[in-house]
């Protein structure tokens, strides 16, 4: 069941940790929000943000934000119709993933995309690359996570925006990446 939709103002934002704190319109205490909770088609959130969301009361008592979106914010469609070739194969690469998972997809991927695309295939279909290089939306700078690291699992990796997959921590600093503090 779904619960009641609230709103509130982003008044925290830790962009480099992925999580900050909503002002909430109805309740007193800040309301807490990870990255996780946004879908991943969305631009990070920004602090002034309007975000709504629904209320989760943690064991502790704590208020978390789930299922977020921020308001004025369009989802970017996975299947928008593209007229560039490059366009049409990344939307082609995207679509494979989700139905096909990463390992299959690394087998077959060659078959299926052009050469036309290979920087976004060779970042993630290097076998053993598990360090995530991501670009802090606020800041523009750019932070390497380790498999193991706080944020690590929630660190989600956009090729189209810059963002890659390293084989090790030394490339990742060889190529101006610098490690997350979490």
């Amino acid at each position: 069941m779904k619960g009641q939709t609230h709103k509130g103002i982003l008044v925290k934002w830790k962009d480099d940790q992925g999580f900050g704190f909503i002002k909430s319109e109805t309740n007193r205490k800040e309301v807490f929000i990870h990255i996780s909770a946004i879908p991943k088609q969305s631009r990070r959130p920004k602090i002034g943000d309007t975000i709504i969301y629904e209320l989760k009361i943690e064991d502790n008592g704590k208020l978390k934000a789930n299922s977020a979106t921020i308001q004025g914010v369009k989802i970017k469609s996975l299947s928008k119709k593209t007229n560039t070739n490059q366009n049409k194969n990344n939307n082609l690469f995207t679509k494979l993933i989700g139905l096909m998972g990463m390992g299959f997809f690394a087998i077959i991927a060659q078959n299926f995309i052009s050469s036309s695309s290979p920087p976004i295939v060779q970042s993630v279909i290097k076998p053993g690359c598990e360090i995530k290089g991501n670009i802090s939306q606020n800041s523009g700078k750019k932070y390497y996570h380790v498999p193991g690291m706080e944020d690590y699992e929630s660190t989600v990796i956009s090729p189209e925006y810059g963002e890659k997959w390293f084989c090790t921590e030394q490339e990742a600093i060889s190529n101006g990446w610098v490690k997350a503090p979490n």
